[in-house]
């Protein structure tokens, strides 16, 4: 479970750290920013979590709500010009999440600017979000990863994301049985119900007690301090992004001590292990 994640990242228990991208061409909130300065603001703290202890990055459109299911040309041009900017300037393994939940978009990226995974919200199961109803992408992904010949880009599934309701009402586990097994996703995330709000550690747990092998992801409201609640006896990696920002506000710029600390903190779960 934990191999992959070990081969990626060169590391055990490695820590994703997420950039938020300002709002991006198209998007409601866009008010003319280049995308040069768009770039520069995404380059600098990628930079700035990476040389402060994290292990990997997933660039995400996250400023450019109310989401569309599926992005237009534009945000798919922006993103990847962005992104090709991180890849160049740092050395670690970067990731795409395209939002709503578009992973052709996301495996499309990431194939052309050499991305090594992507993130999928809603990849299994049917969700009602607050765009609407979104069904499941798998087998559509699955297919499109295999026409680019992008088999390395491993693909990170969420179950019961936040932000939806699945309409299976069925146990996390089952769900993230189906995701992993049925689905094909390379690893899957377990989170909370919005954007910073915890994952509850009983839901991991819940997985990981169903599920021993799986390659499995804690993916948001994780905190220094909540650290030891995850790792290292139920998650493999971490995905944070709130937790690294000024005041743990999700708007707020990167907080160079924020980082250092909760890095700080996962290097005492990696001791555990040893």
């Amino acid at each position: 479970m934990m191999k992959m994640f070990e081969e990626m990242f060169g590391k055990k228990l490695p820590i994703i750290g997420v950039v938020h991208l300002q709002p991006l061409p198209g998007a409601p909130r866009y008010e003319g920013m280049s995308m040069k300065e768009i770039t520069r603001l995404a380059v600098e703290e990628a930079k700035t979590m990476v040389e402060n202890g994290v292990d990997g990055l997933i660039i995400e459109n996250f400023r450019d709500m109310m989401f569309k299911k599926r992005v237009g040309p534009e945000t798919v041009a922006s993103m990847t010009y962005v992104a090709s900017e991180v890849v160049a300037n740092l050395s670690v393994p970067i990731g795409l999440c395209v939002l709503q939940s578009d992973a052709i978009s996301a495996l499309a990226i990431a194939k052309a600017v050499g991305g090594k995974f992507i993130r999928v919200p809603y990849y299994t199961e049917t969700y009602i979000v607050d765009a609407g109803m979104m069904e499941s992408i798998a087998a559509d992904a699955l297919r499109f990863r295999k026409m680019i010949e992008a088999r390395d880009v491993k693909i990170f599934a969420d179950v019961h994301i936040k932000h939806g309701y699945s309409l299976s009402r069925r146990p996390i586990e089952e769900s993230a049985e189906d995701a992993f097994e049925r689905g094909l996703a390379d690893a899957v995330i377990v989170t909370g119900k919005k954007t910073g709000g915890k994952t509850k550690p009983e839901d991991v747990k819940a997985v990981r007690d169903y599920l021993p092998k799986l390659p499995l992801i804690v993916g948001s409201g994780v905190t220094p301090e909540s650290l030891s609640e995850y790792f290292p006896q139920l998650g493999d990696a971490v995905i944070v992004g709130t937790s690294l920002k000024k005041d743990g506000k999700t708007e707020s710029p990167v907080d160079p001590e924020r980082v250092r600390q909760f890095a700080n903190h996962m290097e005492k779960c990696r001791k555990e292990l040893d």
